[in-house]
């Protein structure tokens, strides 16, 4: 004889589960102080827990520390990026009354430029004249 109100299909308890009651100050929390989760290999996990059990560092202070010294390397690249494009790429004239270099930039200069080379004949060089 089967009890009633028990269905023997469904194993355990079977009450609803409330949903726990966070506070706003954890909410709060949680929302500013976001997880990082990482799968990383049994040897760097080992040397990532030696580091931190030598210097008594948090896992955040270490990886804030790891930042520091990476963040001069990544704006060393990105001169040295910004630095190629613009020697390949820029265009560049001589001052009228010092001679130093100019680089074209404003929509004015390179309208100026466009107007010269229209009036001087310049065209393709596959262009027939």
């Amino acid at each position: 004889m089967r009890k009633k109100g028990v269905n023997p299909k469904v194993k355990g308890d079977t009450k609803m589960k409330r949903k726990t009651h966070k506070p706003p100050s954890k909410i709060r929390y949680d929302e500013s102080h976001p997880t990082v989760s990482v799968r990383v290999t049994r040897e760097l996990y080992d040397q990532l827990k030696e580091v931190r059990e030598q210097s008594g560092k948090s896992l955040g202070d270490i990886l804030r520390e790891a930042l520091q010294l990476q963040a001069p390397s990544v704006k060393k690249a990105y001169q040295r990026g910004y630095d190629a494009a613009k020697s390949e790429f820029a265009v560049f004239y001589k001052c009228s009354v010092c001679g130093g270099n100019l680089t074209v930039t404003t929509t004015k200069e390179k309208e100026a430029i466009a107007q010269y080379m229209r009036e001087h004949g310049w065209r393709h060089g596959k262009c027939v004249t």
